[in-house]
């Protein structure tokens, strides 16, 4: 047993020191690739910029479990951002204002939907609805949730509205004044490939398409794009995962993204666009039976309530 969340005052200012140094070669790539700088000289800075990232759980872990996931994310998205934007080297996104290479760099590196640049990914919503309201609905039904007995169903529901929570509230405080919604109502998502492309967060959208979807799909045509980008993020979420969840739950977290990038395929190619109530109904089973497959075994506490928050930084047997 560590010695609860105290242990962070610890480890956490050599870990985002390490952090900070890391961003050097990172922003160096980056503003490489707004001048166009030769291939050679991009490649070294990227290549040091996704080994430090890489690293960085290793040399310079928190020592607490929960927080290495948040760890792992960040370096994570660091990683997928560099390998991103290598690949983008030769046509690199155009800022839709005016800027020195200094603001460029800046701007890809504070940006995951590049809203800035003309690869900007996020959506307009096919319908309106108040960000504030459905931020009110979802949190109001998340804390229905820890009232009720925790069901492996019911933990799934709880992992998936946290997830919503949380990045939302982020969006709120960082987004732009005329940011498009990160999220939509995840009641008003009537089928999978509706959940994946327009209802949930598309943070990742440009190294999905980059990394993922089009290398997959220039070999194996559409259905292998479509399976390399729900690869991609398979490897990005079991990675960050690995410090708290055992080796059954890992696999079943890679699982989880592996049986979705096969069920949207399939959802589109039995029913297109056309949505029915059977549709529905197929698709909200299938996603609920492999989000309670996952989070059977990935040590989700029964309910808010019962955290340990004064030793949240446990170590796992």
């Amino acid at each position: 047993m560590s010695r609860g969340t105290f242990i962070l005052t610890e480890t956490l200012p050599y870990t985002y020191a390490y952090l900070l140094i890391a961003l050097i070669p990172l922003y160096a790539e980056l503003y490489c690739v707004g001048i166009r700088a030769p291939t050679p000289v991009t490649f070294y800075f990227t290549a040091v910029a996704v080994s430090a990232f890489a690293l960085c759980p290793y040399v310079v872990s928190t020592k607490c479990p929960q927080a290495d996931i948040v760890l792992r994310l960040q370096c994570g998205t660091a990683i997928m951002k560099a390998m991103d934007m290598y690949l983008r080297r030769g046509n690199p996104p155009k800022l839709k204002k005016p800027a020195s290479p200094t603001m460029y760099a800046l701007c890809l590196l504070t940006e995951l939907r590049y809203e800035s640049f003309d690869i900007a990914t996020p959506r307009i919503p096919a319908y309106q609805f108040s960000d504030r309201k459905e931020y009110v609905i979802h949190l109001a039904a998340f804390i229905f949730l820890q009232f009720l007995p925790q069901t492996s169903v019911a933990k799934a529901f709880g992992v998936l509205l946290a997830i919503w929570l949380i990045w939302n509230a982020l969006h709120h405080i960082l987004k732009y004044r005329d940011s498009q919604p990160l999220f939509g109502p995840l009641y008003r998502s009537p089928n999978l490939s509706v959940f994946w492309t327009e209802t949930w967060h598309n943070a990742y959208t440009s190294p999905i398409r980059s990394i993922g979807y089009r290398p997959m799909r220039k070999f194996f045509g559409p259905v292998g794009g479509v399976l390399g980008g729900f690869g991609l993020m398979a490897v990005f979420h079991v990675w960050s995962f690995e410090p708290y969840v055992g080796r059954e739950g890992l696999i079943r977290i890679g699982l989880f993204f592996i049986a979705n990038g096969v069920g949207s395929i399939v959802d589109f190619w039995i029913w297109g666009t056309k949505n029915t109530l059977v549709r529905i109904f197929v698709n909200w089973v299938f996603e609920v039976f492999w989000a309670q497959y996952a989070a059977a075994k990935c040590d989700v506490p029964d309910g808010l309530m019962a955290i340990d928050f004064k030793n949240i930084c446990r170590v796992r047997e």
